[in-house]
């Protein structure tokens, strides 16, 4: 059997959630069946992925318009038969090149948030928004990580049939591989916090309920651009004992696997691995009910592993009334408490079977 010739665009390796899963699915493809390409607008960022230097195409942009010219060339020089990308900007543009060239691949779209919410907080959302409802009828799959995901792609015109719902993979044996567990000392609750320092994330609406909470302790792990409006909110509240950055680590297990919970209070979310990671690793989760996709993981709601909230005063009253996990002097891993999920290898099969399938009716 002639193997299929897929392209996967990623704009960089940035530590992403969105990356993880892409990088994760080409490292599991299966090799008999797909040629594939990883083809990035720039090759930055501090995600490490064990893929072959002749299987990166580096379109070398800073900017993902800068480097169409490249992209088109490539595709006239590879051929490929499938091309899968996971950012709406990136499958808007693809969907208008195959129309302006004539072209005949496949596109396979990843949604890594809930459209409405993510484009209309992007850069020339007006015009994004726009093109993503022209455009995105005319795509040959959508692959989506929830059953809320789903209902609104479904929203935006596109047929039921191309939409499949596949839940984000996690690797519980490398996660769970953690011989460190770190908490931060002292007595009362410690809670951590692992993503970018963006609006998204929600870290300002969080910041100021700590004031009211005695003994509690946020660590944040990552890094981006509203770090500095996040430590004028900490000099505001006078809360400097309570909150202690980390920056940017290369394995933040340890020290969610030491928390009493993971805390996530962002605005919107596609499905987020790190709850997956945290649920892995037996750490509890906080978030808001905005992270309608959480709500498929019904189990973990039922037994309030998952702590789904309205408004951060419903939060802030939660974390009065919690109690540290009782090892808390000297944490061990706890058990997991995911139950059903996707290894990499399962990820990649339904994948790869959703391809075929499209491939199979063209």
């Amino acid at each position: 059997m002639k193997k299929i010739t897929i392209f996967v665009l990623l704009p960089s390796f940035a530590n992403g959630g969105a990356e993880k899963v892409t990088l994760s699915l080409i490292q599991s493809l299966d090799n008999d069946i797909f040629n594939y390409f990883l083809v990035m607008q720039n090759t930055a960022g501090p995600l490490k992925a064990n893929i072959s230097k002749n299987k990166i195409i580096d379109l070398k942009s800073l900017r993902f318009r800068n480097s169409l010219y490249k992209l088109v060339k490539k595709i006239f020089e590879k051929k490929p038969k499938v091309i899968f990308s996971t950012f709406p900007h990136m499958t808007i543009i693809l969907l208008l090149i195959k129309k302006l060239f004539f072209l005949d691949f496949i596109i396979i779209a990843r949604e890594p948030n809930m459209p409405s919410i993510s484009l209309a907080n992007a850069p020339y959302s007006y015009i994004f928004q726009k093109l993503y409802k022209i455009t995105m009828p005319a795509v040959d799959g959508v692959i989506v990580s929830s059953s809320a995901m789903e209902k609104e792609i479904i929203s935006k015109g596109i047929d039921k049939k191309k939409v499949l719902i596949i839940a984000n993979p996690i690797n519980l044996i490398k996660i769970r591989y953690t011989k460190n567990i770190y908490r931060q000392k002292g007595k009362g609750i410690r809670i951590v916090f692992v993503g970018r320092l963006v609006y998204q994330k929600g870290i300002d609406r969080l910041l100021p309920l700590l004031k009211y909470i005695p003994n509690i302790h946020l660590t944040i792990i990552g890094e981006g651009k509203e770090k500095e409006h996040l430590l004028s909110i900490i000099e505001e509240e006078n809360i400097h004992t309570k909150v202690k950055f980390l920056g940017l680590l290369s394995n933040p297990y340890p020290y969610i696997a030491g928390a009493d919970y993971f805390i996530l209070p962002s605005r919107w979310e596609g499905f987020p691995n790190v709850v997956l990671e945290s649920l892995a690793l037996g750490t509890p989760v906080i978030a808001m009910k905005e992270l309608s996709s959480l709500k498929d993981l019904k189990i973990n709601i039922l037994n309030k592993s998952i702590n789904l909230f309205e408004e951060e005063r419903d939060v802030r009253n939660y974390l009065l009334n919690i109690t540290p996990r009782n090892d808390f002097n000297k944490p061990i891993l706890r058990p997991s408490l995911l139950e059903n999920y996707n290894t990499p290898f399962s990820y990649s099969k339904k994948v790869t079977d959703f391809i075929s399938k499209i491939n199979n009716e063209k």
